[in-house]
């Protein structure tokens, strides 16, 4: 089985299907005007069983027979010279820095209202958003250079120092969607997505950590994985442009490297043909042109 393939398709697959039985829940089984979901709804149980079984199903196919043979650092384990997969990765990248600008402009509006009413709007939460859209930029370009590190199997000082960004960014996201949602009582109604940003900041916190030869696969492909399933599933629940362009971007990068991680991992190796023609890093295409 090609799981390079496999595993993420499930992925997306499984998350379309969470985001369907979502939309049902949401449907059949919330009481608006009580702000409560009815007790053993199907489409409740119907959605944590999904969850379940895709958990339980990447937990053991991202298994190795032999864990120590695989790829030890960022090159060996991500190299993918597949236009394609560079196109996830800087679609990834730039809908990360949409995130970015649109976070930022929700800040100022947060601040806006604290300094309208200071005594209602604590100061945290337009600092906190602020915070989380102007590291998401950065986080966006972490992902662009990581992808071009992987895409031309090269590795530069651009890669390394911006790849800890992502995880970062994810952090102050995760503390700034506790914050908008601490005084919730029903967790159902946010549980999904906060534990989409959580996964998925641990799935790129576990990619970067390839960098400083910290590695590890079955982990970084488990959450990346799962961590997407519970992003597309958690967009049933109309995230405000912010949050859907964060749940976008960090599950697109995630799926991304996943796959590329699968494929070093589990094989195929890659045809000599596509490491011939893919881009060259510019001063070596300098160089093929000067002499041919």
């Amino acid at each position: 089985m090609r799981k390079d393939i496999a595993l993420p398709t499930l992925a997306a697959a499984g998350g379309l299907a969470g985001f369907l039985l979502r939309r049902w829940q949401m449907a059949s089984a919330y009481v608006p005007a009580m702000g409560l979901f009815v007790h053993g709804a199907p489409a409740t149980w119907l959605l944590l069983g999904l969850i379940a079984l895709l958990a339980l199903a990447f937990a053991l196919l991202v298994q190795e027979k032999k864990p120590d043979a695989g790829p030890q650092d960022f090159l060996s384990a991500f190299t993918c010279p597949q236009a394609g997969q560079m196109t996830v990765w800087a679609a990834a990248g730039l809908l990360m820095m949409a995130a970015g600008a649109l976070g930022l402009k929700d800040g100022i509006v947060s601040l806006q209202l604290w300094r309208a009413m200071p005594e209602s709007h604590p100061l945290s939460a337009p600092a906190a958003q602020l915070l989380t859209g102007a590291l998401c930029i950065p986080a966006g370009a972490a992902v662009l250079q990581m992808g071009k590190a992987a895409y031309r199997g090269t590795q530069d000082d651009a890669a390394s120092l911006l790849a800890s960004f992502p995880a970062l960014a994810g952090v102050v996201w995760l503390f700034t969607s506790h914050l908008n949602n601490g005084t919730e009582p029903v967790l159902m109604k946010y549980g999904f997505r906060l534990a989409a940003i959580c996964l998925l900041t641990l799935a790129h916190y576990y990619t970067a950590a390839f960098f400083f030869d910290r590695p590890r696969r079955r982990r970084t492909a488990f959450l990346s994985l799962f961590g997407a399933v519970l992003a597309i599933l958690s967009l049933a629940d109309s995230p405000d442009l912010f949050n859907t362009a964060g749940l976008a971007a960090f599950s697109l990068s995630a799926l991304g490297f996943s796959k590329a991680l699968l494929r070093s991992t589990f094989g195929p190796p890659w045809p000599k043909r596509l490491s011939s023609e893919r881009m060259p890093p510019f001063g070596e295409e300098a160089d093929q042109t000067e002499n041919p």
